[in-house]
């Protein structure tokens, strides 16, 4: 993988030796955009693409814009309960302002599932995914119930190779599992 990724050793040794903000700098300005290639390369045939895509954000926007980028979906809602800006450069310089931030005051059912059902009246669609990689488990358990209720793909971005000290994936390592298709899961209610 390191043959790919390049920087990626460097992005290790610093991460590694506690130089956490040297390392996330290295890993967004010379890593991302080659695992962002490779993920879209590899994931490019699994969803079609456009449509709306609604996105869990936690304190990682990677997943977020992994799957953004593979999708360019047309309108693309992210939800959070974050009310710091971290992570939004990262998501403005990736995703170029292709996005609205739905910010809530706190991660309860109600105020998710209010808030998914409101933009997708605002947004309505009849392809949706709905990106649960991010967020408190409160939340993607919220999400997937809504997704489920009204007809989602619902993805998430997982990994094959984990790095255990510092509870990352390993760059270039990332897999889109679509965890949820109504269309191939449970056939009988969309009918087309």
């Amino acid at each position: 993988m390191e043959n790919q990724i390049p920087y990626l050793s460097e992005w290790l040794n610093l991460a590694r030796s506690g130089s956490f903000e040297k390392a996330q700098e290295i890993y967004f300005e010379k890593l991302f955009a080659v695992v962002i290639d490779n993920f879209k390369e590899e994931h490019e045939n699994i969803l079609p693409k456009g449509g709306i895509l609604f996105s869990i954000l936690g304190f990682s926007p990677e997943p977020i814009i992994l799957t953004a980028k593979t999708i360019e979906p047309e309108t693309h809602v992210i939800f959070t309960t974050n009310k710091q800006s971290d992570g939004n450069d990262y998501l403005e310089k990736y995703l170029e302002s292709n996005f609205e931030m739905v910010y809530l005051r706190d991660e309860t059912f109600d105020t998710l599932y209010k808030a998914l059902k409101e933009q997708l009246v605002l947004n309505p669609s009849s392809q949706i995914t709905l990106d649960i990689s991010g967020g408190k488990k409160s939340m993607v358990a919220s999400a997937a119930i809504f997704g489920k209720d009204y007809g989602c793909r619902i993805v998430y971005v997982d990994f094959a190779e984990y790095i255990k000290d510092l509870r990352k994936p390993m760059p270039g390592s990332e897999i889109l599992n679509v965890v949820y298709n109504p269309n191939k899961n449970q056939p009988e209610i969309f009918i087309k």
